[in-house]
């Protein structure tokens, strides 16, 4: 994997293209937090260029790969608080470094904006 293999893109109002089929693939394993993510997006919460929050899409080849958000952290409202959320790689491209930089560049612009960064990550699958 080389870092001009991977390119990673603010998403602001609308879905990716290839979002529904990583959303197929995300349901397919059981995890429910991108129809979660969906509805967000629907909803608007990513639209304009604010700091927080912000959605980021990884794309490999042209393709959807992963996507992951950054936000306030819903359950602290502490001001030096953000929260990466919604962060999922495609299973065919898992072990490839996807994640990694999806995950650095949640952490960079997250860091920009919060002096703290939390992430809860309880499924095992989740290992990196």
């Amino acid at each position: 994997m080389t870092v001009a293999a991977v390119q990673i893109v603010r998403i602001a109002e609308t879905p990716p293209v290839g979002f529904e089929t990583l959303r197929e693939e995300a349901a397919a394993e059981g995890y429910g937090f991108i129809d979660r993510l969906a509805g967000e997006l629907a909803g608007g919460i990513y639209a304009g260029d604010a700091d927080l929050p912000v959605m980021l899409a990884a794309f490999r080849e042209g393709g959807l790969v992963a996507i992951g958000g950054l936000t306030p952290d819903p359950y602290d409202s502490a001001p030096d608080l953000a929260r990466i959320r919604h962060v999922y790689v495609r299973p065919a491209m898992r072990r490839e470094g996807v994640g990694r930089w999806l995950t650095t560049a949640l952490i960079q612009q997250g860091l920009a904006v919060a002096a703290r960064l939390s992430l809860r990550a309880a499924d095992a699958r989740s290992a990196a």
